[in-house]
């Protein structure tokens, strides 16, 4: 039997996710397991973030990829949701519109 050819999906340019009130850029450190991770936000703070069902999945996150986390306010600011992952060329796009220092990327290799 003939195997079935998979469809390719044409990607279209998504529109940029920006950082809106009580959302923050963080970039990931530690993985830590069971849907966790340690990241280091904008604001000079380290959460522990969770990811959400919604993305558990679907899309994967790495240590040195760019998040937007939503901080939880009953947990003393030390934790939050994972939002949104961030792909290198929208990396590259929050650096150029400022919303992003060049020198928070350790690697630099976006």
């Amino acid at each position: 039997m003939a195997r079935k050819k998979k469809r390719r999906r044409e990607e279209r340019p998504k529109e940029l996710v920006l950082p809106g009130e009580g959302e923050i850029l963080c970039v990931v450190e530690r993985m830590l397991g069971a849907e966790h991770i340690m990241a280091r936000c904008l604001d000079g703070k380290v959460r522990m973030g969770r990811i959400p069902g919604r993305m558990k999945k679907r899309v994967w996150i790495r240590e040195g990829d760019v998040v937007l986390m939503v901080p939880w306010e009953f947990q003393g600011d030390r934790k939050g949701d994972i939002v949104h992952r961030y792909l290198g060329d929208e990396v590259r796009k929050l650096i150029e519109l400022g919303y992003l220092p060049p020198e928070f990327l350790e690697g630099g290799a976006f």
